[in-house]
């Protein structure tokens, strides 16, 4: 990649950056998001269906900036390349997942798989249950104990890829681009209908899916969203298939 182009990177969201330093002083804006909660981070609603952690059960992305998707996803896309770029001390570095030229983190990625060992093929559906905001405490007897009410993102975003066919360096197929939001009964990560149902075939087959989260940057309003945070809980419901025939694995990426 050109130099003028890494560079170019990191200028699409200084004006967002310059506006939430000078609100807050010395210190970054500090954006959370926790993708599932550690108790029940991939929930499977059926007995024939196992999930198994490989780098443990939940995703955390800490003190994310504004980026729009295109930064977000060039992030993504050098570091899974192997790009380098020739740092200050004239040396060559390799990018990092979802880092922009400032060391900043600027998106999410979280990787699950399903494999039906069945012959008949089943239904899934794929959404997430957020965890409700918490709200303040105040305890006058232990003031140390006070607490301010979490707030929650308005312009957190998402894309759903089905990776079933696609190489490491690949997304793969764009499923459902989606907006985060604090519903109750959850969001859809296949489609704005939470009900809406994708396939997986028999006799081993297995389906890859990547999770793609960055917050998007919109100028003043990102500065609500100071000390945001998101947790929920990623259920995929199947139905169908014969008990101990559906495995399934999720992944933390780096």
């Amino acid at each position: 990649m050109e130099k003028e182009d890494k560079r170019g990177i990191f200028f699409g969201v200084i004006g967002v950056l310059t506006l939430i330093v000078a609100i807050i002083g010395a210190s970054f804006a500090y954006f959370s998001i926790n993708a599932n909660s550690r108790k029940d981070a991939l929930t499977v609603n059926a007995a024939s269906v196992k999930i198994k952690y490989l780098e443990g059960d939940q995703i955390a992305i800490n003190n994310l900036i504004p980026s729009t998707q295109e930064i977000a996803l060039e992030t993504q896309r050098r570091a899974l390349n192997g790009e380098k770029y020739t740092g200050d001390d004239g040396q060559q570095h390799d990018y990092l997942l979802c880092k922009d030229d400032k060391n900043y983190t600027v998106c999410g990625v979280y990787d699950f798989e399903l494999q039906n060992n069945g012959e008949n093929p089943v239904d899934i559906k794929a959404y997430v249950i957020p965890t409700a905001l918490q709200e303040a405490v105040k305890d006058e007897q232990n003031p140390e104990n006070n607490k301010d009410a979490e707030i929650g993102f308005t312009n957190l975003k998402f894309i759903m890829f089905d990776r079933t066919n696609a190489d490491d360096k690949s997304n793969g197929t764009t499923l459902y681009t989606g907006t985060v939001n604090y519903n109750e009964s959850g969001f859809g990560l296949l489609d704005t209908d939470i009900a809406k149902t994708t396939n997986i075939a028999g006799n081993g087959t297995t389906k890859k899916y990547r999770l793609f989260f960055w917050l998007d940057e919109k100028g003043e309003a990102n500065n609500a969203e100071q000390g945001a945070t998101f947790k929920g809980t990623v259920h995929i419901d199947l139905a169908g298939a014969e008990n101990s025939n559906i495995t399934g694995r999720a992944d933390t990426l780096p």
